[in-house]
């Protein structure tokens, strides 16, 4: 058993077939078409075979040594165009929601390295709005000291919308908004976000009222790296790091119970910096032993993130003799942003809630001052004139 681990090691050593990237967009909208890309270097090898899994159930292989090389097998979600298709790049020429999911390309060599190489990319697939969001409930007419009750609605997808309220451009106070049940349809989400408040002069902005519901989509995915690490043994890694993952620095090739575990976990430069989270064994590290450094800045103006992680080994940490180290790092890619505004004055720039403006309100108290002193001196001129005859 020894002889044939130190074989392995002794193999992944040696300059054998080498997985450079495998690309899978993180994040595609739904019916549009993808490609799955996996590079790879033979070296000295000769190639065997490469092949992709989607859930861990294979879908596409490419053999050289077979006729025909390209095969492919149903899976749901996953539309191969054959003729795109070749060795290790796959073309979907469609998506759906069925197309969500773990994409995994494995390259293995021919005698006598049997060298095998995975990498693996999670794939999120988004479904956009089929209508701008709709404010209802608004009145003909409001004044101050009316009670303004309105809904933003945005129509189901996934994910569902976030949905934020601002008045003359400010965001409202929390106590205004009125959260509400989600719209369910399907798979898909639609959100609901209530607005409630008095009216009050300080609303009135230049003689107008302007309320905007914004809806916001944001998708999120994730990249990890993992280190694994066999009791006593030294360590190698199952899957590689994607290229645009987070990298693990610091490490050591094997850890020993009370040995001290240091290591640092860093994002390819980005304009959005990530989150980043240590898991240990898929169990999140605590927070007392991870530590956030200050943002990385490059020369391009991205930025990069660093967590570093500090523990003492212990007997648990080995689960069937395997410790599992993590580093997952999570994105938030806008994926669609819509206002819907309402402006309220008398001009009335847009249907739905109308006000009357400051200077409507001024004109109007001019008027009735001025009946009130007409009216006073005619009554003092008729009293008069009963009182001379």
């Amino acid at each position: 058993m020894f002889l044939l681990l130190f074989a392995v090691f002794f193999v992944q050593g040696s300059v054998c077939l080498q997985l450079i990237d495998i690309e899978v967009n993180s994040v595609v909208e739904k019916g549009d078409p993808l490609w799955l890309n996996c590079t790879f270097d033979q070296e000295s090898d000769d190639l065997y075979s490469v092949k992709w899994y989607k859930n861990s159930v294979e879908f596409y292989r490419y053999l050289p040594k077979e006729q025909p090389q390209a095969q492919s097998y149903d899976q749901p979600g996953v539309y191969i165009d054959m003729t795109k298709s070749s060795v290790g790049h796959v073309f979907l020429f469609k998506t759906d929601l069925e197309s969500e999911g773990i994409y995994r390309c494995e390259v293995s060599a021919e005698a006598p390295s049997f060298q095998t190489e995975r990498a693996e990319k999670e794939l999120h697939i988004y479904v956009l709005p089929t209508e701008k969001p709709t404010v209802i409930g608004t009145l003909d007419h409001y004044s101050v000291g009316d009670f303004v009750n309105v809904t933003c609605i945005a129509k189901p997808s996934k994910p569902s919308a976030s949905l934020k309220w601002y008045v003359n451009d400010k965001k409202v106070p929390i106590h205004y908004e009125w959260p509400l049940p989600p719209i369910k349809d399907g798979r898909l989400r639609g959100s609901r976000l209530g607005l409630r408040f008095v009216v009050e002069s300080n609303h009135l902005w230049h003689g107008t009222l302007n309320i905007r519901c914004s809806s916001v989509i944001n998708q999120k995915y994730s990249r990890s790296v993992e280190e694994l690490y066999i009791k006593d043994m030294p360590k190698f890694s199952e899957l590689r790091a994607a290229k645009d993952g987070p990298q693990i620095s610091g490490q050591k090739s094997s850890y020993h119970v009370a040995e001290s575990v240091t290591a640092n976990c860093t994002t390819p430069p980005c304009k959005e910096v990530p989150t980043l989270q240590w898991f240990l064994n898929e169990e999140q590290v605590s927070p007392a032993y991870v530590t956030l450094y200050p943002l990385m800045d490059h020369s391009n103006g991205t930025k990069s993130a660093v967590l570093g992680v500090h523990f003492t080994v212990q007997e648990n940490h080995f689960h069937n003799g395997e410790m599992r180290l993590n580093c997952t790092a999570t994105f938030v890619k806008t994926v669609n942003t819509v206002h819907v505004e309402t402006v309220i004055g008398a001009n009335q720039q847009s249907s739905g809630l109308q006000s009357p403006t400051k200077e409507g309100r001024g004109s109007g108290g001019a008027n009735s001052l001025g009946c009130c002193v007409w009216k006073l001196l005619f009554t003092i001129l008729l009293s008069l004139w009963f009182v001379c005859c």
